[in-house]
């Protein structure tokens, strides 16, 4: 950590996944409450999609749907298409998805931390305040006799296909 801005930053890496845990884990319990109000039946607790809707409505169905399975087990090892399309709740697959969310917070921390060394520039000194580093916060950085503040706050965002998704802008405050 030779780089003031990542030792100003990176100690809250571990808060970042902890974060990523915790909702991982309260995601899952939705996804568990919401199939146990429909018998467990994926097919009436998020239904697939059909030709009858908007390009971001049929993404957004598809992407519930495919959530509630790659979370679940099917309770069946063949069935018709008239058979209820029943789950059961999956430790291994749990694991699994809360492993992802773990990964893809640390990506996603390391990837932000080298935007701000970047868009920064070399610094003698930086300092952190704020609630959280993704949700509000303020960097003061020196450089030489100068200091800059830059502000990140997340925001959200969704693509032209439907899909949701964070950004964190960094933003120097003037002063």
């Amino acid at each position: 950590m030779t780089n003031p801005i990542t030792a100003a930053v990176m100690p809250l890496k571990a808060d970042a996944i902890l974060r990523a845990d915790k909702d991982a884990r309260a995601l899952i319990g939705r996804v568990h409450a919401k199939l146990a109000e429909h018998n467990w039946d994926l097919d009436v607790a998020a239904p697939r999609p059909n030709g009858n809707m908007s390009k971001i409505e049929y993404r957004t169905k598809m992407s519930t749907h495919k959530l509630y399975e790659y979370i679940t087990d099917p309770t069946w090892s063949t069935r018709s298409l008239r058979d209820p399309n029943t789950r059961r709740a999956s430790p291994e697959r749990e694991a699994r998805f809360i492993k992802n969310a773990i990964e893809e917070a640390a990506a996603q921390y390391d990837a932000f931390v080298a935007k701000l060394i970047h868009k920064i520039g070399p610094c003698d000194t930086a300092t952190l305040a704020g609630s959280h580093v993704w949700g509000y916060s303020i960097l003061t950085v020196t450089k030489g006799p100068a200091t800059e503040r830059w502000q990140t706050q997340q925001i959200v965002n969704q693509s032209v296909h439907g899909k949701i998704f964070n950004q964190w802008p960094s933003r120097k405050l003037k002063r």
